[in-house]
Protein backbone atom coordinates (compact mmCIF):
# COMPACT_ATOMS: atom_id res chain seq x y z
CA UNK A 1 0.00 0.00 0.00
CA UNK A 2 1.53 3.97 -0.59
CA UNK A 3 -0.27 7.17 -0.10
CA UNK A 4 -0.62 9.97 -2.57
CA UNK A 5 -0.26 12.91 -0.34
CA UNK A 6 -1.65 15.87 -2.62
CA UNK A 7 -0.06 19.23 -1.43
CA UNK A 8 0.03 21.16 -4.59
CA UNK A 9 -2.44 23.60 -3.71
CA UNK A 10 -1.89 27.55 -3.10
CA UNK A 11 -4.11 27.65 -0.29
CA UNK A 12 -5.79 31.04 -0.79
CA UNK A 13 -8.22 30.82 2.07
CA UNK A 14 -5.24 30.77 4.17
CA UNK A 15 -2.89 33.72 2.83
CA UNK A 16 -1.44 34.98 5.99
CA UNK A 17 1.05 31.90 5.90
CA UNK A 18 0.82 30.56 2.75
CA UNK A 19 1.86 33.66 0.84
CA UNK A 20 5.11 32.40 2.20
CA UNK A 21 5.14 28.69 2.30
CA UNK A 22 2.18 26.16 1.47
CA UNK A 23 0.11 25.26 3.67
CA UNK A 24 1.37 21.50 4.47
CA UNK A 25 3.95 23.51 6.46
CA UNK A 26 2.54 25.17 8.65
CA UNK A 27 3.67 24.06 12.42
CA UNK A 28 1.93 22.54 15.48
CA UNK A 29 4.21 22.18 18.41
CA UNK A 30 7.59 22.46 16.11
CA UNK A 31 6.11 19.49 13.79
CA UNK A 32 4.87 20.44 10.11
CA UNK A 33 1.17 19.60 9.18
CA UNK A 34 2.38 17.06 6.51
CA UNK A 35 5.65 15.41 9.00
CA UNK A 36 2.36 14.41 11.77
CA UNK A 37 0.76 13.05 8.34
CA UNK A 38 3.79 10.82 7.14
CA UNK A 39 4.83 9.82 11.29
CA UNK A 40 1.10 8.68 11.21
CA UNK A 41 1.29 6.70 8.19
CA UNK A 42 4.32 5.13 9.51
CA UNK A 43 2.82 4.26 12.66
CA UNK A 44 0.13 2.36 10.86
CA UNK A 45 2.63 0.78 8.80
CA UNK A 46 2.50 2.27 5.76
CA UNK A 47 6.20 2.82 4.28
CA UNK A 48 5.62 4.15 0.80
CA UNK A 49 4.40 7.98 0.03
CA UNK A 50 3.74 10.12 -2.89
CA UNK A 51 3.47 13.49 -2.10
CA UNK A 52 2.18 15.96 -5.03
CA UNK A 53 3.40 19.18 -4.80
CA UNK A 54 3.12 21.90 -6.64
CA UNK A 55 3.01 25.69 -5.45
CA UNK A 56 6.17 26.22 -3.05
CA UNK A 57 7.10 22.71 -4.15
CA UNK A 58 10.67 23.18 -3.64
CA UNK A 59 10.20 24.24 0.42
CA UNK A 60 8.08 20.87 1.12
CA UNK A 61 11.16 18.97 -0.51
CA UNK A 62 13.54 20.56 1.50
CA UNK A 63 11.86 20.65 4.90
CA UNK A 64 10.81 16.80 4.92
CA UNK A 65 13.14 14.78 2.13
CA UNK A 66 13.42 11.53 1.15
CA UNK A 67 11.95 10.22 4.37
CA UNK A 68 10.22 10.82 7.25
CA UNK A 69 8.81 9.05 10.31
CA UNK A 70 9.85 5.57 8.83
CA UNK A 71 7.96 6.33 5.32
CA UNK A 72 10.02 6.38 2.02
CA UNK A 73 8.63 9.94 0.37
CA UNK A 74 8.31 10.45 -3.44
CA UNK A 75 7.51 13.53 -4.68
CA UNK A 76 5.50 14.34 -7.89
CA UNK A 77 4.78 17.89 -9.59
CA UNK A 78 1.53 19.19 -10.46
CA UNK A 79 2.43 22.04 -13.11
CA UNK A 80 -1.32 22.66 -13.34
CA UNK A 81 -1.80 23.58 -9.30
CA UNK A 82 -3.23 26.82 -9.74
CA UNK A 83 -5.89 25.03 -11.50
CA UNK A 84 -8.36 21.99 -10.33
CA UNK A 85 -7.45 19.96 -7.68
CA UNK A 86 -8.08 16.80 -10.08
CA UNK A 87 -4.93 17.63 -11.66
CA UNK A 88 -2.94 16.47 -8.72
CA UNK A 89 -4.18 13.50 -7.93
CA UNK A 90 -3.97 12.68 -12.01
CA UNK A 91 -0.52 14.05 -11.68
CA UNK A 92 0.32 10.92 -9.50
CA UNK A 93 -1.72 8.65 -11.94
CA UNK A 94 1.65 6.37 -12.43
CA UNK A 95 1.64 5.55 -8.62
CA UNK A 96 -1.53 3.59 -9.08
CA UNK A 97 -0.03 0.57 -9.21
CA UNK A 98 -0.76 -0.74 -5.79
CA UNK A 99 -3.14 -0.12 -3.31
CA UNK A 100 -3.53 3.41 -2.62
CA UNK A 101 -4.52 5.86 0.33
CA UNK A 102 -5.63 9.33 -1.18
CA UNK A 103 -5.23 11.91 1.42
CA UNK A 104 -5.45 15.69 1.69
CA UNK A 105 -2.34 17.23 3.12
CA UNK A 106 -4.02 19.84 5.40
CA UNK A 107 -5.88 17.51 8.12
CA UNK A 108 -5.15 17.07 11.38
CA UNK A 109 -5.77 13.81 12.45
CA UNK A 110 -4.62 10.61 15.01
CA UNK A 111 -2.73 7.48 14.27
CA UNK A 112 -6.09 5.46 15.15
CA UNK A 113 -7.74 7.23 12.09
CA UNK A 114 -5.25 6.32 9.02
CA UNK A 115 -5.07 2.86 10.92
CA UNK A 116 -8.90 2.31 11.23
CA UNK A 117 -8.91 2.72 7.01
CA UNK A 118 -5.12 0.54 6.83
CA UNK A 119 -6.94 -2.03 8.41
CA UNK A 120 -10.55 -1.94 7.18
CA UNK A 121 -11.90 -5.22 5.46
CA UNK A 122 -13.38 -3.22 2.73
CA UNK A 123 -11.38 -3.25 -0.29
CA UNK A 124 -12.56 0.08 -1.10
CA UNK A 125 -13.17 2.35 1.82
CA UNK A 126 -13.63 6.40 3.12
CA UNK A 127 -13.72 7.71 6.49
CA UNK A 128 -17.17 9.25 7.40
CA UNK A 129 -17.68 11.16 10.17
CA UNK A 130 -21.37 11.60 11.09
CA UNK A 131 -21.00 13.82 14.59
CA UNK A 132 -19.98 16.27 11.78
CA UNK A 133 -22.15 19.47 11.50
CA UNK A 134 -22.87 20.04 7.56
CA UNK A 135 -22.77 23.81 6.86
CA UNK A 136 -22.97 23.33 3.51
CA UNK A 137 -19.32 23.71 3.22
CA UNK A 138 -18.20 20.27 4.19
CA UNK A 139 -17.64 17.48 1.76
CA UNK A 140 -20.87 14.96 2.49
CA UNK A 141 -20.98 11.26 2.20
CA UNK A 142 -24.25 10.10 1.23
CA UNK A 143 -24.20 6.22 1.86
CA UNK A 144 -27.29 3.42 1.89
CA UNK A 145 -26.46 -0.03 2.57
CA UNK A 146 -23.05 0.73 4.11
CA UNK A 147 -22.24 1.74 0.30
CA UNK A 148 -21.10 4.61 -0.18
CA UNK A 149 -23.34 6.44 -3.31
CA UNK A 150 -21.97 10.41 -3.91
CA UNK A 151 -19.60 12.79 -2.22
CA UNK A 152 -21.19 16.64 -2.34
CA UNK A 153 -20.71 19.47 -1.08
CA UNK A 154 -23.13 19.99 1.60
CA UNK A 155 -25.28 16.76 0.65
CA UNK A 156 -28.70 15.69 1.97
CA UNK A 157 -31.09 13.87 1.07
CA UNK A 158 -33.08 10.45 1.49
CA UNK A 159 -30.11 8.22 2.60
CA UNK A 160 -29.57 6.28 5.56
CA UNK A 161 -26.73 8.10 7.16
CA UNK A 162 -24.79 11.53 5.91
CA UNK A 163 -21.35 12.05 7.60
CA UNK A 164 -18.71 14.56 6.60
CA UNK A 165 -15.82 13.23 4.41
CA UNK A 166 -12.33 13.31 6.37
CA UNK A 167 -10.47 13.27 3.32
CA UNK A 168 -9.02 9.83 3.16
CA UNK A 169 -9.75 7.69 0.29
CA UNK A 170 -8.51 3.82 0.47
CA UNK A 171 -8.62 2.25 -3.13
CA UNK A 172 -7.76 -1.10 -3.98
CA UNK A 173 -4.88 -2.02 -6.37
CA UNK A 174 -7.66 -4.22 -8.50
CA UNK A 175 -9.76 -1.22 -8.90
CA UNK A 176 -7.11 1.55 -8.93
CA UNK A 177 -6.82 1.63 -12.76
CA UNK A 178 -10.54 2.15 -13.16
CA UNK A 179 -9.66 5.34 -11.04
CA UNK A 180 -7.31 6.15 -13.19
CA UNK A 181 -9.54 5.64 -16.34
CA UNK A 182 -11.81 7.89 -14.94
CA UNK A 183 -9.38 10.68 -14.38
CA UNK A 184 -8.08 10.53 -17.84
CA UNK A 185 -11.72 10.47 -18.98
CA UNK A 186 -12.10 13.95 -17.12
CA UNK A 187 -8.93 15.88 -17.67
CA UNK A 188 -9.46 15.02 -21.81
CA UNK A 189 -12.64 16.24 -21.30
CA UNK A 190 -11.28 19.75 -20.16
CA UNK A 191 -12.54 19.08 -16.74
CA UNK A 192 -9.17 20.17 -14.99
CA UNK A 193 -10.71 23.11 -13.14
CA UNK A 194 -12.27 20.62 -10.30
CA UNK A 195 -12.00 19.22 -7.48
CA UNK A 196 -10.75 15.33 -7.43
CA UNK A 197 -13.58 14.48 -4.97
CA UNK A 198 -15.92 15.69 -8.31
CA UNK A 199 -15.02 12.33 -10.09
CA UNK A 200 -15.29 9.62 -7.43
CA UNK A 201 -18.76 9.24 -7.73
CA UNK A 202 -18.26 8.07 -11.59
CA UNK A 203 -16.14 5.32 -9.33
CA UNK A 204 -18.75 4.99 -6.96
CA UNK A 205 -21.26 3.93 -9.75
CA UNK A 206 -19.35 0.96 -10.86
CA UNK A 207 -17.32 -0.51 -7.70
CA UNK A 208 -18.38 -0.95 -4.27
CA UNK A 209 -17.27 1.54 -2.09
CA UNK A 210 -17.55 1.32 2.09
CA UNK A 211 -16.85 3.78 4.50
CA UNK A 212 -15.72 3.49 8.46
CA UNK A 213 -17.36 5.70 10.93
CA UNK A 214 -14.51 8.14 13.04
CA UNK A 215 -17.55 10.23 14.90
CA UNK A 216 -15.43 9.33 18.16
CA UNK A 217 -11.90 10.60 17.00
CA UNK A 218 -10.54 13.98 17.08
CA UNK A 219 -9.89 15.54 13.86
CA UNK A 220 -9.74 18.69 12.00
CA UNK A 221 -9.10 19.88 8.36
CA UNK A 222 -7.12 23.36 8.12
CA UNK A 223 -8.34 25.95 5.99
CA UNK A 224 -8.08 29.54 7.97
CA UNK A 225 -6.00 30.84 10.20
CA UNK A 226 -9.07 30.44 13.23
CA UNK A 227 -8.54 26.71 12.38
CA UNK A 228 -4.82 27.05 13.44
CA UNK A 229 -5.59 28.53 16.72
CA UNK A 230 -8.73 25.85 17.03
CA UNK A 231 -6.24 22.78 16.55
CA UNK A 232 -3.20 23.94 18.68
CA UNK A 233 -6.12 24.45 21.81
CA UNK A 234 -8.40 22.03 21.47
CA UNK A 235 -7.60 18.90 19.04
CA UNK A 236 -3.90 18.31 19.23
CA UNK A 237 -3.96 17.85 22.77
CA UNK A 238 -6.58 15.15 22.13
CA UNK A 239 -5.08 13.75 19.18
CA UNK A 240 -1.35 13.58 21.34
CA UNK A 241 -3.54 12.12 24.20
CA UNK A 242 -5.09 9.19 22.42
CA UNK A 243 -1.66 8.66 20.33
CA UNK A 244 -0.15 7.73 23.40
CA UNK A 245 -2.45 5.18 24.22
CA UNK A 246 -0.84 2.90 21.35
CA UNK A 247 0.71 0.09 22.22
Amino acid sequence: MKAIILAAGVGKRFKEVTDYKPKCLVELQGKTLLERTLHALGAARVTKAVVVIGYRGAMIEQKVGSSCGGVQVKYVFNPGYEKGAILSLWSAREEFDDDLLIMDADVLFPVAMIARLVCSPKANCLLLDASAVNTGEEQMLLTRGGRVLDIVRGGSGNFDLIGESVGFFKVSGADAPLLRAILDDCVARGRDDIEHEEAFPLFFAQRAVGFERVDELPWMEIDFPADLDRAAREILPRIMALDQTLP
